[in-house]
């Protein structure tokens, strides 16, 4: 399983409906965030984005309860979330609302 993070109310709860899922499939599942920064410049901010999806994923497994089930990777742009799930076979991509209308 894939969950698109955001630094949002929705990209939170899509988390916390992402782990409960994990937990109903036992399954693993990849938190991801997409890092906007220059691709040239791979340390300008991405350690910062990377520390800030841990500690959301954090908050998330104390709030659900489901431990042991996650990962996370801050990916670099242009790389998609969609191109993620491909390549991994995630059999479920999940996003906020607020991303499905942006695909």
């Amino acid at each position: 399983m894939l969950v698109d993070v955001r630094p949002t109310e929705c990209g939170y709860r899509a988390l916390l409906w992402a782990l409960h899922e994990a937990e109903r499939r036992d399954a693993l599942l990849l938190a991801v965030t997409v890092w906007p920064g220059d691709p040239a410049q791979l340390d300008e901010g991405r350690a910062e984005m990377e520390q800030a999806l841990t500690s959301m994923v954090e908050c998330a497994v104390e709030e659900t309860g489901v431990h042991g089930r996650t990962r996370v990777a801050a990916l670099t742009h242009p790389v998609t979330v969609a191109e993620v799930a491909h390549r991994t076979g995630a059999e479920l991509l999940v996003m906020g609302s607020e991303q499905a209308g942006a695909r």
